[in-house]
């Protein structure tokens, strides 16, 4: 993508949040309240999480899709206030099953206040989310997001299952990320239709622009642990090769590489026996077989899958902004 799209991609999820300005601070507003209202450590771990977040994605997806047929209610609020509480529960969880001591550059809850406290307030988060879900009186919202929370929690046990094993088929790797990362996506978008009064096929649509568009999303996180500096990720570079995590890069070039690569990437990944240069090695052999280029194919090819769902939408401003939302998202590996 040339430099005048990434401006126009740039362009377009500031408008995007520009135009659901309102609704944002409405979120933000139900969110402080309800963490409030719960015990002060609770509130104190998951301000500090919240406060650091990013770009609230998945909160201001929910908000589009609703947008799209006019929805000015509550319930798209109450939904996009669930949906960042389930978000912040899973990288509470992550962050302790990881073992992490940076998240968005800042500390973790885990290294600040302990491992069961981080859990036990993702657990309320979890909790929480819930009770914002039923208050929409929308079974069908809340049966989306409380399906997408089952398969969340799998595909954490099989992300665990597959560390390590650079030889994980890439089924079992889109399963995993399918799982957690972009169920939660495509449910943030499908709620925002269901409670808008979308029909059917709306609702469809948007939970396939929405899964699609975590799986590239997915795809990128990747990416940046090899190739972006650690301001930008908020965390070290190098991390995940660091704790042997089986992402795509690693898994194409477990494909790709001769019997003496294969030994190397079992010496630094399986065992996790790893030598101060063996993260530029394993750059070196990314290089060799041109897996950055392959991985951003991929996730073009999820991109473009993504924006053909919003072909089922009101050719409207929002719908523009979700187009370039989705073609930004690419953007971040580089």
């Amino acid at each position: 993508m040339n430099e005048q799209n990434t401006e126009n991609c740039e362009k377009s999820i500031l408008q995007l949040r520009h135009s659901l300005i309102q609704s944002l601070k409405a979120v933000d507003q139900e969110i402080i309240s309800r963490l409030n209202k719960s015990i002060p450590l609770i509130s104190d771990i998951g301000k500090h999480l919240i406060n650091a977040s990013g770009k609230r994605l998945r909160p201001l997806l929910t908000l589009a899709m609703a947008a799209q047929f006019n929805d000015n209610s509550k319930k798209p609020i109450l939904l996009a206030a669930a949906v960042e509480f389930i978000h912040t529960a899973t990288l509470l969880h992550d962050d302790v099953v990881d073992e992490s001591i940076l998240r968005r550059g800042k500390k973790t809850a885990n290294i600040i206040w302990g491992n069961e406290f981080s859990v036990l307030a993702g657990d309320f988060l979890f909790a929480q989310s819930f009770e914002l879900m039923v208050e929409t009186n929308s079974i069908e919202a809340l049966s989306s997001l409380a399906s997408a929370s089952c398969k969340i929690t799998q595909g954490e046990f099989q992300q665990i299952q597959i560390a390590n094993k650079p030889e994980t088929s890439l089924n079992d790797y889109f399963e995993v990320i399918g799982k957690k990362t972009a169920e939660l996506f495509g449910a943030s978008c499908k709620s925002g239709v269901i409670v808008a009064g979308g029909n059917v096929e709306q609702q469809n649509a948007a939970y396939e622009y929405g899964f699609n568009l975590g799986l590239a999303f997915q795809i990128v996180d990747d990416l940046m642990d090899f190739n972006n500096s650690p301001n930008k990720m908020g965390k070290n570079l190098g991390d995940d090769f660091k704790l042997g995590k089986t992402t795509l890069p690693i898994i194409l070039a477990w494909q790709k590489s001769n019997p003496k690569e294969k030994q190397f990437w079992i010496k630094t990944l399986k065992e996790l026996n790893q030598e101060p240069n063996d993260f530029k090695n394993a750059i070196n052999i990314f290089n060799k077989y041109n897996i950055f280029n392959e991985c951003k194919k991929r996730t073009e090819e999820f991109i473009s899958k993504s924006i053909k769902c919003l072909e089922k939408f009101p050719d409207t401003i929002i719908r523009d902004n979700l187009i370039g939302l989705a073609n930004e998202s690419i953007e971040r590996s580089k």
